[in-house]
């Protein structure tokens, strides 16, 4: 692809997560209504408003760039060698239950490859941004992961949802508070990634992530200086994997207490 096509499809990204972000702000303020309910498994959320907004971003993708493929979280789709992975909103627990910490992620894959990645914070008008190679910003400033090389200074986040073996994240969260570290899971993956990529939070530990929540995440703390476990893993994209992000400092240590 032609760095003129990359830089329409940036574009893109970053005005799509922004008007996603905005329609799913409506939803969150009850300027539109919606009803919340489970998807099968415990603690797992969608809304009206999800759909909404992931309807948004299918029909918005069609009109632009209608030969690139999409994959996103609620209504599936299919991945191809231009391929979008869009999640309309990450941290849906905190959305239905009125806590300003969720987010739109949006990534453009190529051949594999995260080309390009957004991640956009309406509560806060926060969009957080990279591209591969051209580094990572934040509401268009530069974003740097943090320095922090002692676990007994750091403030990891730890996420844990129920397909988690349970036994093993209390584990390695009694490993890290042993350690020293401050451990925490604020239920967004894909802002916490955005997070650790802007240097506020020092890490972030998973044993597994879907493509819609990690992808644009990595991408920006790779980006941002740090390091992360190659993601997705063995079985592929659509299949997500384990996640380690962290300034460089703290890898290491935290990949050898994972275990990935």
């Amino acid at each position: 692809m032609s760095p003129a096509d990359l830089d329409a499809r940036a574009a893109f990204a970053a005005s799509l997560a922004r008007e996603a972000g905005a329609l799913a702000l409506r939803y969150f303020h009850r300027e539109l209504a919606y009803t919340a309910e489970s998807k099968g498994e415990q603690q797992d959320w969608v809304s009206i408003a999800d759909r909404a907004v992931e309807s948004h971003c299918r029909a918005r993708l069609a009109g632009t760039f209608p030969d690139d493929a999409m994959l996103g979280e609620e209504t599936g789709g299919a991945l191809a060698d231009n391929a979008w992975v869009i999640d309309p909103i990450d941290g849906t627990l905190n959305f239905v239950h009125g806590v300003r910490y969720w987010c739109v992620s949006i990534v453009f894959i190529e051949r594999g490859v995260r080309q390009i990645g957004a991640v956009y914070d309406p509560p806060h008008d926060e969009l957080f941004f990279a591209t591969r190679g051209g580094g990572a910003t934040l509401n268009g400033r530069p974003m740097h992961v943090s320095s922090c090389a002692r676990l007994d200074r750091a403030l990891v986040m730890l996420g844990y949802v129920q397909r988690h073996d349970l036994e093993a994240h209390l584990r390695l969260r009694a490993a890290l508070v042993t350690a020293g570290a401050e451990v925490k899971d604020h239920g967004a993956g894909a802002l916490m990634l955005a997070h650790v990529a802007a240097g506020r939070f020092d890490a972030y530990v998973e044993p597994h992530m879907h493509p819609w929540d990690a992808s644009a995440g990595v991408l920006m703390v790779d980006e941002a200086g740090g390091r992360t476990l190659p993601y997705p893993g063995a079985h592929g994209l659509r299949a997500g994997g384990a996640v380690i992000a962290s300034g460089p400092a703290l890898y290491e240590r935290l990949h050898a207490m994972a275990g990935w």
